[in-house]
């Protein structure tokens, strides 16, 4: 059950599961910032308590049950992009649901204190994730963008144990079929992740480099440039509040760190603003149908 209404300016939105054994209850809000009108932010989790993950559980094998794609959303957009892009599927990494569900500090407590309960959910999640990526490999999309936002401090220790058996069974899943291919979606700092994933998990890309991460697009090409693709790192604030000159210099900036010897694609280091301008995202394709082409 969802229900939402304005306070102010803000719009709140309040979403109820209700189970046979109890209810979860989730609270956030939106419309606070005029200039990206979809910020939200959670001021409440689902999962506030070690019972609740059981409730958690118990919704996610119901949804299991009676689940089914729907593919129109996405056959629309291959048909309107046609050969001038990829229209993509993106799907949420278990670790990143579970995160969502009881926010970053206590999921993050949680691995310490209660690491057979985490794991247990996790399990029932990433049955969730199969069935998503069997709807994505039967979709018209070639490309799965499976986002791991909410793993960004996680330690390798953490990382191998929680993130990676289900990032190895995704990409697995993918490659079994010809013309697929799935790529990470990385945030923060993710320095100690990388050699991780690239070395175990070999996804076809990794993004967004964004400029607060502890890697430099640069660096990122000359230590795994030969393994995956390196997607990201323009910086998206410019294209709300740069110019068109400060956009072509960027772009040229990152087709300097990246573009070498092939293997990168320049897209934002993570959106494109509500806000941007036009004008601002005409520098980058000019600048890169003149420059980046290969």
């Amino acid at each position: 059950v969802s229900r939402s209404w304005r306070e102010g300016g803000r719009v709140v939105t309040v979403n109820l599961i209700k189970t046979p054994s109890g209810v979860l209850r989730e609270r956030s809000v939106s419309g606070f910032n005029p200039r990206d009108p979809l910020l939200s932010k959670t001021t409440e989790f689902l999962v506030k308590s070690e019972g609740d993950y059981e409730l958690y559980k118990a919704y996610l094998e119901v949804w299991l049950r009676r689940a089914e794609p729907d593919f129109r959303e996405i056959s629309e957009a291959c048909r309107v992009m046609g050969d001038q892009g990829v229209a993509q599927v993106s799907v949420d990494a278990a670790f990143t649901d579970l995160v969502k569900a009881r926010g970053v500090e206590r999921a993050y407590m949680d691995l310490y204190l209660r690491p057979r309960v985490v794991e247990e959910v996790l399990e029932v999640l990433w049955e969730v994730k199969e069935r998503e990526v069997e709807a994505f490999l039967d979709s018209p999309s070639e490309v799965l963008y499976y986002d791991l936002w909410g793993a960004f401090g996680l330690g390798p220790d953490h990382f191998r144990r929680f993130v990676l058996p289900e990032l190895e069974r995704a990409v697995r899943l993918v490659r079994g079929v010809e013309g697929k291919y799935i790529g990470f979606y990385m945030v923060g700092r993710v320095r100690r992740q990388l050699p991780i994933v690239v070395q175990h998990a070999c996804p076809d890309f990794i993004e967004p480099f964004e400029l607060q991460s502890d890697i430099t697009l640069g660096e990122a090409k000359r230590l795994y440039g030969d393994r995956v693709c390196v997607m990201g790192n323009f910086d998206p604030v410019l294209l709300a509040f740069g110019t068109y000159e400060d956009c072509v210099r960027e772009t040229l900036r990152c087709l300097s760190e990246g573009m070498a010897d092939g293997g990168y694609v320049l897209v934002t280091g993570d959106e494109v603003p509500a806000n941007a301008k036009l004008e601002n995202l005409r520098a980058i394709v000019r600048t890169v149908e003149r420059y980046g082409r290969y």
